[in-house]
């Protein structure tokens, strides 16, 4: 009888320090939970304020700007992105930024994703004009040649419509162009 009590006593140590074990290990996995949710919450909350921007808020490179605008010239026209206006687009970004077709095509959708979650189009070329003009890396042969490839895109379906021609207005008014 003694040594049964003893064997009971014994299992019942073993059950108690497994179950105190059990019980710290699942504090420290809630401890480190908490760590890590406190250690990622700047990048949480970084990725929520960028979400929660447009688009447009988010450029801050040159050719990813000169990529929407002559996006935004393009769909100006009215109706969606033609075949010819998209091989215009891909083909400026090539032979002014030496891009690769992979990459130009790779920046052509990118700007058509942008494009499609941006305000009005003369407000989109207002904030990106701005941007152009006051990179200090371009000078004013960049600001031409961009005139050039936005026109060169305009006209890639023939004539610009009206509504092409002011968007692209929008863009000569804030570089100074008089053209």
């Amino acid at each position: 009888m003694q040594i049964l009590i003893l064997i009971l006593g014994v299992l019942t140590v073993i059950w108690v320090w497994t179950w105190r074990i059990h019980m710290a290990r699942q504090g420290a996995r809630g401890a480190l939970d908490a760590a890590r949710t406190v250690a990622n919450a700047p990048r949480r909350f970084a990725f929520r304020y960028k979400a929660g921007q447009n688009g447009i808020s988010l450029i801050t490179d040159p050719r990813e700007a000169a990529a929407i605008m002559m996006m935004e010239v393009a769909r100006a026209r009215g109706g969606p992105l033609t075949e010819a206006q998209a091989r215009t687009l891909k083909e400026e970004i090539m032979q002014h930024f030496n891009f690769t077709l992979a990459e130009a095509e790779e920046l052509s959708a990118h700007a058509a994703w942008v494009t499609n979650t941006a305000p009005d189009p003369r407000q989109t070329m207002r904030r990106l004009s701005h941007l152009i003009v006051s990179a200090p890396q371009l000078g004013p042969k960049e600001i031409v040649d961009l005139d050039a490839m936005l026109v060169s895109v305009s006209e890639a379906e023939g004539v610009p419509t009206r509504e092409q021609l002011a968007v692209l207005q929008v863009f000569r008014d804030k570089a100074g162009l008089k053209i």
